[in-house]
């Protein structure tokens, strides 16, 4: 008689537990959400949990999106998973292909290493799940002012257009032009490659110029000061360096200062942390191009919450042209006051 009984009695434990874990169960059916769920807050609907894929995790810019994701999702009342890519494509493949096999996402937020080989996992995997994703700072399918096929929207960073405008910029700061060396990260990445397209577009072609590298770099400074240290001495007439990240930029400002080149080199800097608002006070870097982590994030966010809630969403979000920004993107001596008065910058 103790067996049964004992049978019984785990049943009912085994029903009970399936019952209360049915609560947390997420439905990834995306826009088919019932019209009168419950949402948690004013903010956003409530029951919604996305998986960010954060291109890494590594540097002050990417730590600075990670917290700022986190703390749109606790605003709207949702859940939300970090990936860290670890700057590798095949490591945020298989995160991507993990998360949709886990059937437990209404959204994903794609920051991608590679947005070329993610593009058909979005388009045969994730779409089809009804999973509804934004793309943020790096174009997915090669799509650069507008979402890629069936995604909500993409929210511009460092797409080839970004990289053009910033060589046409150094371009027209420096007429005369001469030798340029070209500092990137991780060449199996989207950011180093639209760099180099960008410089083929605006200066490769231009007698004017003679380009140095490009050198890829894993984004740290002391990786950049050697690069930047070498180039510097087999280079006596260099006149230009363009630095994609602050991070890896101080690590060419000392390599160019212990070679007694400030002022000498004129060096460009894209990400526009606070480092490099002392460097520019400083006299040691030109200008540098402003990146802004929060609303990259925010807007990625603000499309999906959009999209559950049946709006219209913006297929497409220039990061240059926001209102935190004085009418333009490029920092420098001049204009660093007008910055500051915004409150930038913000990591």
């Amino acid at each position: 008689m103790r067996k049964p009984l004992l049978f019984f009695l785990t049943m009912v434990l085994l029903a009970l537990a399936a019952c209360s874990n049915t609560g947390e169960t997420v439905n990834t059916s995306g826009p088919a959400k019932n019209d009168d769920q419950e949402e948690s807050t004013d903010e956003g609907k409530g029951d919604i949990t996305v998986a960010y894929f954060s291109a890494g995790a590594s540097n002050n810019y990417l730590q600075t999106g990670i917290q700022e994701v986190e703390k749109v999702a606790t605003d709207y009342g949702w859940k939300v998973d970090v990936y860290d890519g670890g700057f590798d494509p095949l490591t945020q493949l298989n995160q991507v292909q993990n998360a949709v096999a886990q059937d437990k996402y209404d959204a994903f937020l794609i920051e991608a290493v590679d947005g070329n080989q993610l593009c058909d996992i979005v388009q045969s995997q994730v779409l089809p799940k009804g999973i509804a994703v934004s793309a943020i700072n790096i174009e997915l399918c090669g799509a650069i002012d507008e979402a890629a096929e069936g995604t909500l929207t993409f929210v511009g960073g460092q797409g080839v257009n970004i990289y053009e405008d910033i060589y046409k910029n150094i371009d027209e700061n420096n007429p005369d032009g001469g030798k340029i060396a070209v500092i990137g990260g991780p060449s199996t990445g989207t950011p180093y490659l639209n760099n180099i397209r960008g410089m083929e577009s605006v200066i490769a072609n231009n007698d004017k110029w003679e380009i140095v590298g490009p050198f890829s770099t894993d984004y740290t400074a002391n990786q950049a000061f050697q690069v930047a240290q070498n180039t510097v001495q087999a280079n006596p007439d260099l006149k230009v360096i363009f630095s994609n990240y602050s991070g890896m930029t101080n690590g060419v400002v000392e390599a160019v200062n212990a070679a007694g080149k400030k002022g000498k080199i004129k060096i460009y800097d894209f990400g526009g942390d606070e480092w490099s608002f002392n460097a520019i006070r400083n006299g040691d870097i030109q200008q540098t191009v402003i990146m802004l982590p929060k609303e990259e994030v925010q807007r990625g966010m603000e499309a999906i919450k959009l999209h559950f809630e049946d709006k219209e969403v913006p297929t497409f979000y220039d990061l240059t042209t926001e209102d935190i920004l004085p009418g333009t993107p490029y920092v420098n001596l001049e204009n660093i006051k007008d910055f500051e008065a915004k409150g930038l910058p913000e990591y």
